[in-house]
């Protein structure tokens, strides 16, 4: 009976988490596919906002929060890959679904049911693949945390795809930013633990 509780109780948090998270990210992605053109002024809030958004609709971030699911929530490799992809389906899905509403296509234009369907499963066929990953990572992260080097090759790769380009305007100087923040963070932490490592080892 304890069990069953606690199962209970684990699967709820997972699914608040993951109406919550994943709602908050799909409107920023979608408000990040949507942004007006800030090269002519924007307030702060603006932005902050555009900034928000961007970052929020990067692969790397994506991936970040599926290695959280797996780290917070799975008790198994299996079980993170589950749990991995349930999260970034049902993030994508919320995307594609208040994307669909809010992004104003003209009729001339229009997409037909049988393109869109084709679209949405391929965006879930993605999103799975990289739901798994993370969640993985994630879990595996609790075992050692050099599983880091995974989502360091990432955010490095990020930077890469992104190119010289995104470093044209402000915010993309932010994402940029960032992402640099966290590689270095990352390197920092792995050699930090590397050492206290030996120190362990030479001080049997």
């Amino acid at each position: 009976m304890k069990e069953n509780q606690e199962y209970r109780v684990h699967w709820r948090k997972f699914v608040t988490f993951t109406f919550i998270v994943g709602l908050i990210v799909a409107i920023f992605s979608v408000i990040s596919d949507n942004l007006p053109n800030l090269s002519d002024g924007a307030t702060v809030l603006e932005l902050i906002i555009s900034y928000l958004a961007v970052m929020l609709n990067s692969f790397a971030i994506w991936f970040i929060l599926a290695m959280l699911v797996g780290y917070i929530f799975a008790r198994s490799i299996k079980e993170a890959a589950l749990l991995g992809a349930i999260y970034t389906i049902s993030a994508i899905t919320f995307y594609y679904v208040i994307g669909h509403f809010y992004t104003d296509i003209p009729v001339s234009i229009s997409i037909s049911f049988k393109e869109q369907a084709f679209n949405f499963v391929k965006l879930c066929g993605m999103s799975a693949i990289g739901g798994i990953s993370g969640g993985i990572v994630g879990f595996l992260i609790k075992k050692t945390p050099y599983a880091l080097l995974i989502l360091l090759a990432g955010l490095i790769f990020q930077l890469f795809v992104y190119g010289t380009s995104s470093w044209s305007d402000i915010v993309g100087i932010a994402q940029n930013v960032t992402f640099c923040l966290m590689i270095v963070s990352i390197f920092i932490y792995l050699v930090i633990v590397k050492r206290n490592d030996r120190s362990q080892y030479f001080g049997m």
